[in-house]
């Protein structure tokens, strides 16, 4: 069983720092001593408190402790997929505080992964996008001369992708924006309407991205400029405030000028000199304005900002003489005329737009790039893996009514022999409108129906094979829910019934050898592909010679037809298809689930590879989990964990989202904030016990027992282990512990420890909470997957 381990899996502590993760602050704990009785929080069924509707408030912790399992971290992945599916609501989208923003986005053309930000929004920006930053106005000169100007951004080709660097995070797929050095990100254009005299503009305002700098001088292909975002005007003998520091004027004459600022004294400055304060600002002196003591008072005209701007066409600029890589400007000039300035953003080293990290545009820091995440409206699991050594299933696959395993593949010796789970066990497909059962061989039959834009699957049987006066006749059962159903009584032939949209008629039935012949009632419906309850179309195999169709497989070699790899006893191609983004079936991205044999002296069957239709991202291993991460570049975005180990079968988990997955992509000023969504996407909440006081104020689901998992040894009263853990617990070899602790790590918040003797009984334990129900306010004892005794009294 492969876990779902779906975002940030064991990061290494040298990189928790730079990933800058959204972690609540920790609160002060409230430790329970050893001996406190069972949780006395409010009865509750699972999945509360941790979900509620469409809300979430939980934090999943694995242990981290010598000698824990890897199994403790794939359950506890495997519990955060199931509250995922227990989350109702849609994802909610990233929101934007403050400040200037524009979402990449149209009205038709939503950003998807895979996406580049010149594919959603080909034109350039400008007032409509970024009223502020990049607003038309008018530029007046030192005569008091107006120009109307126009400010635009055209962007690079940026793509949102999944990508692992370890100058990011090491060992760790991500979602975002990797930008390489030298890659364009941005492009900046002031372009005058009207052009000023260059004669005419030093000791003007010059308005850049919803900033004003001061132009101190220039040449036909050179401007200086100087930070003004904080200005004053200074009288002698008095003071003032800029910028959160005081300053006042230690000295002035006729052409130098010294300030104290904060207690610090400036060097004699000139107009147009800066000084650097030992808060890295710096003073900036734009206008001495001396006058003798007898007719009146002197004041200084200043700044403190970033200092000094050079901006040399063709060149990286400069600031306070240092050279500030990847940011070059281009000056326009006609003779004497100023015509447009551009400023090129390239990145200089690799720079990296992710949930966690924004982009800021160096120099001028006027503009930031943020990404708020994938929006994913639903989700569902499917998953292909090992049913048994023989053969191979659909793992809980989500049908309409309900999640049921669908085994579809089977053989023996390296060599494919039917579909289903044995000879004596089938799931009985066909490409034509006509389908037999036998009750004696066939376990089931899937019957779907689709008309391109609507769809729907059933798992059907037939049982009860009976003469009835003349007629033979027969029950039909459709699986719903974990049981099976009965959906047609006592059917004979010309007999109809229909599940849903699917329409079936009733051939004939023979019930001595225990047949019955099933055929479509119309073309939109079949028994060779199946639906999942969001929309993925699979093609099941059928048996046919030689061909290379979808679903298709040959299992006899030796009959002179050519069946082409993924066709054959060998290997079979389980392709499953996507909807698009308007929500057609069946027409989107493909993924390629290869059915293989691994390579034991007895061959088992295992998912040897998996391929999608595109380049799309490349596959890429969570940590050192052996659990490899992939995703379809398409609108519905899906979500490949492809599980290696080195010893043991593949398998494969696919997280299909069912709708269009929408990427939050920004282009902001500084000072706006970009939130996440949350609503319906629970995101990831896993977390290692050394981190439990980041997520301290939640409700908190513990994974693994308190000899390897310090959370747990925290809500139990010590680490205990062996004969400990019994003692403290009450349970022993071969039993596990559900129990809910009040206030294990914040008033009012509930610690679930999920645990067991040794990590097959944690399995155990995480599996019966999954698949049963339990009230976390009480402790369970259990002893399989299927099996525990809620404790009346403390054991």
């Amino acid at each position: 069983v492969i876990d779902n381990i779906i975002h940030r899996i064991e990061r290494r502590l040298k990189n928790m720092k730079k990933l800058n993760f959204r972690k609540v602050s920790a609160m002060a704990t409230s430790f329970l001593l050893a001996g406190m009785t069972v949780g006395v929080a409010a009865a509750a069924n699972y999945p509360a408190p941790f979900v509620s509707g469409s809300s979430a408030d939980v934090a999943i912790v694995y242990g981290t402790g010598s000698g824990v399992s890897s199994l403790d971290l794939v359950q506890a992945g495997n519990i955060q997929t199931k509250l995922q599916g227990m989350l109702g609501g849609t994802g909610g989208t990233s929101t934007v505080e403050g400040g200037d923003s524009y979402k990449f986005e149209k009205v038709s053309t939503k950003f998807n992964l895979g996406d580049g930000i010149t594919d959603v929004v080909s034109s350039s920006l400008d007032d409509s996008e970024l009223p502020t930053l990049l607003k038309d106005d008018k530029y007046l000169d030192n005569d008091n001369d107006e120009f109307d100007f126009t400010q635009k951004i055209t962007m690079g080709a940026l793509n949102l992708t999944m990508f692992e660097d370890n100058d990011y995070a090491e060992d760790e797929p991500t979602i975002g924006f990797e930008i390489p050095s030298g890659v364009n990100v941005l492009t900046y254009t002031l372009d005058f309407s009207d052009e000023p005299l260059m004669t005419d503009m030093p000791s003007s305002d010059l308005m850049i991205m919803g900033k004003e700098y001061y132009v101190l001088s220039n040449t036909s292909n050179s401007l200086t400029l100087l930070d003004s975002a904080s200005e004053v005007i200074l009288n002698e003998g008095e003071s003032t405030t800029v910028n959160g520091k005081t300053a006042s004027i230690q000295f002035i004459g006729d052409n130098t000028v010294k300030l104290t600022v904060d207690g610090e004294i400036t060097n004699s400055l000139s107009e147009g000199q800066t000084y650097k304060l030992n808060d890295d600002s710096y003073v900036g002196i734009k206008e001495i304005l001396f006058t003798s003591k007898e007719t009146g008072v002197s004041k200084v005209e200043f700044s403190i900002g970033n200092g000094k701007l050079e901006l040399t066409s063709g060149q990286e600029i400069e600031i306070n003489d240092d050279v500030v890589p990847g940011i070059s400007a281009t000056l326009s000039t006609t003779g004497d005329t100023f015509e447009e300035l551009s400023i090129t953003w390239d990145a200089d080293e690799d720079v990296f737009v992710t949930e966690t990290t924004e982009a800021v545009m160096p120099a001028f820091e006027a503009v930031k790039l943020s990404f708020g995440g994938l929006t994913y409206p639903k989700e569902e699991t499917i998953e292909v893996q090992q049913g048994g050594d023989t053969y191979a299933v659909l793992e809980d696959f989500p049908l309409k009514d309900g999640s049921a395993d669908i085994n579809f593949l089977y053989g023996t010796a390296g060599a494919f022999q039917g579909i289903g789970k044995d000879s004596d066990n089938l799931l009985v497909t066909t490409v034509e409108d006509n389908l037999v059962f036998d009750s004696d061989t066939d376990d089931y039959f899937v019957a779907s129906w689709s008309d391109g834009n609507d769809a729907e699957s059933y798992l059907i049987r037939a049982s009860n094979f009976v003469l009835d006066g003349s007629d033979n006749k027969t029950d039909f059962q459709y699986y719903k829910d974990g049981t099976w159903t009965t959906t047609k009584s006592s059917a004979k032939a010309a007999d109809e019934f229909s599940l849903g949209n699917v329409e079936l008629e009733v051939s004939w039935v023979n019930r001595t050898v225990k047949q019955v012949a099933v055929k479509a009632d119309n073309a939109n419906v079949n028994f060779s592909t199946l639906y999942s309850e969001e929309g993925m179309k699979v093609y099941l195999p059928y048996s046919v010679n030689g061909t290379v169709a979808e679903g298709s497989i040959d299992f006899d070699s030796d009959d002179g037809a050519t069946a082409g790899t993924g066709h054959n006893e060998s290997s079979f191609y389980l392709v499953m298809k996507e909807e698009d983004k308007d929500e057609n079936k069946g027409v989107g991205d493909w993924i390629n689930v290869t059915i293989g044999w691994d390579s034991s002296t007895t061959p088992e069957v295992e998912v040897s590879a998996v391929d999608t239709s595109t380049a799309d991202a490349t596959s890429t291993e969570i940590g050192d989990t052996d659990v490899f991460r992939d995703f379809t570049y398409s609108a519905l975005a899906t979500e490949i964990l492809f599980n290696k180990p080195s010893s043991g079968q593949k398998s494969v988990k696919l997280m299909y989202h069912g709708e269009e997955v929408e990427a939050s992509v920004f282009i902001t000023s500084p000072d706006a904030v970009v939130t996440p969504g949350s609503g319906g996407s629970l995101g990831d909440v896993l977390v290692m016990d050394t981190e439990v006081s980041s997520v301290s104020s939640k409700n908190l689901i513990i994974v693994g027992g308190s000899c390897i998992n310090s959370a747990a040894a925290t809500v139990l009263g010590g680490a205990h282990c062996g004969a400990s853990f019994t003692s403290q617990t009450g349970v022993g070899s071969g039993q596990f512990l559900i129990q809910g602790f009040d206030g294990g790590y914040s008033s009012g918040k509930l610690a679930l420890v999920v645990a067991g003797y040794d990590a097959a009984d944690t399995v155990n334990a995480a599996t019966y909470l999954n698949n049963n129900v339990v009230d976390t306010s009480k402790k369970y004892i259990g002893t399989s997957a299927t099996s525990a005794t809620l404790q009346t009294t403390e054991a």
